[in-house]
């Protein structure tokens, strides 16, 4: 294979595992969580499993308390008219206490081997004993062990209930013969079990209920009948319903998770849809795909350039090689790459060089390497030049320092050592500083004015301590001033006031304000300085005057430095003064920056 297409294929070897990679990601990622969906929802089952079985245990603990009561012993087998009419007066009264204790019981009944109906007159009702004495025949010597039923209706008033129904034995048979003697049923209502379904809500539309030993829903947290048989609802045939699987519920595919409760020999069945599972992490799984893509068009635009960069050279090397016996011995090869390929034509160019320097003499070979060695030199000394002119600078600044101070001139002295520390500053040193560190170049700047205009402006500067410790861009603040001295103050008649004021805003950034009392500017030149600056021009406040600072440079700096939030305001008035804003993040002593949304 051709170079070309070597990389050409291992480029599209890397796209291809990228896209794996990310489609490897997506599935693993859904399916965590989905996993973890799951086991959330199989706790809440358990939770409601183990609330299921408290009622049942409360309730079976009442049943037994009720049938071994001495009163209702004798009331079930006694014959005696008169005594009967007083026990079942005691009896009311343990079915009235029972019932209040327990908020899931409705309704009590007793009945004894002869059909004898003893029962809480307020709730009882004949239809739904009856339909229990069909699916249970609970009447018959072989009923002989305590059973949750299936729900019932009651006709009366349309609602469900289900009931607990335990053969009753007798304690005062003193042979130990322990016959059966009647029966208790407790008849339940299903408001408590809607209350413990209706908390367990995992996604919108998730779907929690309860159902029976007959599979038929005794509650549910979305309003489904109750009574309706599960399978019709839920399943198609051959799908088992007591299985962990995916269904088709109102439309969406769903997870069907089953919690058996044994005490009852109920289930509690949880539905959730898969859409809802992942749907919180969706903006994630975005996010990770437009990265991919992202990652896949830099990955293509990269090996595009790379094949261009590399294939070219190399043919433009064969291509030459191919011709350069037919054409003139001096013609060399142009390859603007200094990589490996740059290398080999350097090397390529460099042989026909010594090929051609073989039919000179001597003396012209020895007069291109002494015109090489004197060009070196000449860079050399060039760069040596560069370094000495800096010292040169400090060095003459110190000089007039000197001078000043040897004839007593104060003036001098003060304006050179300014310049001198002001010059060191600005091209010294990293290009973040302490705001402190800025304010003080600002102060030997205002030194310098003051002596020149002789007291003609009052300034004030205004910043906290712990202001002053912030970091910002090294000489951003000089040219603002100079801009206010020499646009605003200077033209100004009478004493000037530069103000300076710094502060952290209440909205998360370090504002420092530079105002003067200057001649301010017009309408028109305001909103062609603004335009200036948004268009990061380097507009001046005063036309096109040389000796201004461009603000528009300034906003750039801070703007491509720290990000569109930040950088320069201007709010003037002709005759009134100019105030200029500079907005900074907040970087504290450490290094640490805190951006605003946006960036």
């Amino acid at each position: 294979m051709k170079l070309k297409h070597q990389i050409s294929l291992l480029i599209l070897i890397a796209l291809i595992m990228m896209i794996l990679l990310q489609s490897m990601y997506n599935v693993f990622f859904n399916s965590l969580t989905r996993e973890r969906a799951a086991k959330f929802a199989e706790n809440l089952m358990e939770q409601v499993a183990q609330n299921v079985d408290t009622i049942a245990k409360s309730v079976e603990r009442d049943s037994i308390t009720i049938s071994y009561s001495k009163y209702v012993q004798e009331l079930l087998v006694s014959n005696n008219v008169f005594r009967n009419a007083e026990l079942i007066d005691y009896v009311s009264e343990i079915f009235t206490h029972t019932r209040s204790s327990n908020q899931n019981i409705y309704s009590i009944v007793l009945l004894n081997n002869k059909n004898r109906q003893i029962s809480d007159s307020l709730h009882y009702n004949n239809d739904i004993l009856n339909s229990l004495e069909k699916m249970y025949n609970f009447q018959s010597g072989d009923f002989k062990k305590a059973v949750f039923s299936s729900i019932v209706r009651d006709r009366s008033d349309a609602f469900f209930y289900y009931s607990f129904i335990s053969p009753i034995f007798s304690s005062l048979d003193m042979t130990g013969d322990y016959s059966k003697i009647g029966s208790c049923i407790f008849l339940l209502d299903t408001r408590e079990l809607e209350k413990l379904v209706n908390k367990t809500e995992l996604t919108k539309n998730s779907l929690f209920l309860i159902l029976d030993s007959d599979n038929r829903v005794i509650v549910s947290n979305k309003g489904l009948k109750a009574g309706d048989f599960y399978e019709k609802v839920f399943w198609k045939e051959g799908v088992s319903s007591t299985a962990k699987d995916e269904i088709e519920y109102e439309g969406k595919k769903s997870i069907v998770q089953y919690k058996k409760i044994e005490s009852t020999n109920w289930k509690v069945i949880s539905v959730l849809p898969i859409a809802e599972l992942t749907s919180d992490m969706l903006p994630i799984v975005s996010l990770g795909i437009w990265l991919g893509i992202i990652m896949i068009i830099l990955m293509t635009l990269i090996g595009s350039i790379f094949m261009y960069n590399t294939t070219r050279p190399v043919m433009l090397i064969v291509r030459f090689l191919s011709q350069v016996g037919e054409r003139n011995l001096k013609h060399r090869l142009r390859i603007p790459s200094t990589n490996e390929v740059g290398v080999i034509a350097t090397h390529i160019n460099q042989m026909l060089d010594d090929v051609e320097v073989m039919t000179r003499n001597m003396v012209e070979n020895q007069t291109f390497l002494y015109e090489a060695e004197l060009s070196k030199k000449q860079a050399k000394l060039s760069a040596l030049q560069s370094q000495i002119n800096p010292h040169f600078l400090y060095n003459t600044l110190n000089c007039l320092s000197s001078i000043g101070l040897a004839y007593d001139i104060s003036e001098v002295v003060s304006i050179s050592s300014a310049m001198s520390r002001i010059f060191r500053y600005s091209i010294k040193g990293k290009d973040m500083v302490s705001i402190k560190d800025e304010m003080s170049c600002i102060k030997d700047y205002l030194l310098i004015m003051d002596i020149r205009y002789k007291g003609k402006f009052e300034i004030v500067i205004q910043m906290e301590e712990s202001f002053l410790e912030m970091k910002t861009l090294k000489m951003i603040l000089q040219p603002i001033v100079e801009n206010a001295i020499y646009h605003g103050l200077e033209m100004k008649s009478g004493v000037g006031r530069l103000f300076i004021h710094g502060f952290e805003s209440e909205h998360g950034y370090l504002q420092i304000d530079i105002e003067d009392n200057g001649v301010g500017m017009t309408d028109k030149q305001l909103s062609e300085l603004r335009k200036g600056i948004r268009d990061d021009e380097n507009m001046e406040l005063f036309g096109t005057d040389k000796q201004s600072i461009g603000l528009g440079n300034i906003n750039k700096r801070l703007k491509l430095q720290f990000g569109s939030p930040y950088g320069l305001d201007v709010v003037s008035e002709a005759g009134i003064g100019t105030k200029v804003t500079v907005r900074l993040p907040v970087i504290e002593p450490t290094g640490k920056m805190n951006l605003l949304p946006g960036n």
